[in-house]
């Protein structure tokens, strides 16, 4: 009978062990991806290369295509590069395919690289919209 109970509790104990881990083929998410219809996924695909880039603030980074489709860049901190306005970077590059599962960076040679926290796919109006914010000078 003590074995019976043990097992069950064992059982109990493991199952909820289970339940508190991801589920078995998850990767962690070290960036978040997402899609034209606001729904996180795993992968998006940038089909096109780009030809045009605004730093629309410190965290924030608005990217055409030579299709007109635009992505939206969110930093997961502040980066005060992109005030000085020298060019971005994308490492690895924001090319083919972008994974949630991999670490994508803002980077400039003169310092430290900045994290993507996420890359999302929207509307001609929300970007047109985000362009009509930046300062002119």
């Amino acid at each position: 009978m003590k074995k019976l109970v043990a097992g069950g509790v064992g059982s109990i104990l493991m199952a909820g062990a289970m339940m508190a881990a991801p589920a078995l083929g998850q990767t962690e998410r070290k960036t978040d991806i997402v899609d034209l219809g606001g729904k996180s996924v795993d992968s998006l695909l940038l089909r096109y290369g780009f030809d045009a880039t605004w730093a629309i603030d410190t965290q924030n980074i608005l990217l055409r295509d030579t299709y007109r489709d635009y992505y939206k860049v969110t930093l997961k901190a502040p980066c005060p590069k992109l005030e000085m306005d020298r060019g971005i970077r994308f490492f690895p590059a924001l090319s083919g395919r972008v994974y949630s599962h991999l670490r994508y960076e803002v980077r400039d040679p003169a310092s430290q690289p900045c994290d993507i926290g996420r890359i999302e796919k929207i509307e001609q109006d929300a970007a047109l919209a985000l362009r009509a914010t930046l300062v002119k000078g």
